[in-house]
């Protein structure tokens, strides 16, 4: 995944590099693809786990198809405090990985993607396609019983499919 330079810098980092809460605020698309996956511009900004003032930083990364980031999703970060050109973000692609990014971020891992709540991401939203409001409410009270929706959570999208009917 990393040449040997990048894998290196990414260990460096997260032995001694300082962390934060990567919240994406912009996803360009370069119109290059590697191996049919997207390559695109990522602007975030850094909210640093020490109470810091937050900073924007900016990477070109080829993402998965299926998984382009968003703007509003938020993702662990690692960067360097007298650099903070030199940093990182980090995937969570298991349930070993939720539980080493929950250990080294604590409470801010329940805010991210993918970290907190993967379930959540089966929510349905406005852009779920139309389908049966009742399947649909169905549906939705299934991951609230699941915990994959808080109690807010599922009301805010219960009176959304209500409102659309």
């Amino acid at each position: 995944m990393f040449g040997r330079g990048k894998k290196a810098k990414a260990e460096n980092l997260v032995a001694t590099g300082q962390r934060g809460v990567g919240v994406v605020t912009d996803v360009r698309d370069t119109g290059m693809t590697v191996n049919d996956n997207p390559r695109v511009k990522l602007t975030f900004r850094v909210e640093p786990l020490d109470g810091s003032a937050p900073f924007e930083a900016r990477k070109t990364s080829t993402v998965s198809r299926v998984a382009i980031p968003r703007a509003g999703d938020r993702y662990p970060v690692w960067y360097d405090a007298a650099d903070r050109e030199t940093w990182m973000y980090a995937t969570v692609d298991d349930d070993n990985g939720r539980q080493q990014i929950r250990t080294l971020f604590g409470a801010a891992a329940e805010t991210m993607t993918g970290v907190g709540n993967p379930a959540a991401a089966a929510a349905p939203t406005a852009a779920t396609p139309a389908t049966d409001p009742l399947e649909r409410l169905q549906k939705l009270n299934e991951l609230r019983a699941a915990g994959a929706l808080s109690d807010a959570e599922y009301e805010a999208t219960k009176t959304q499919i209500l409102a659309e009917m």
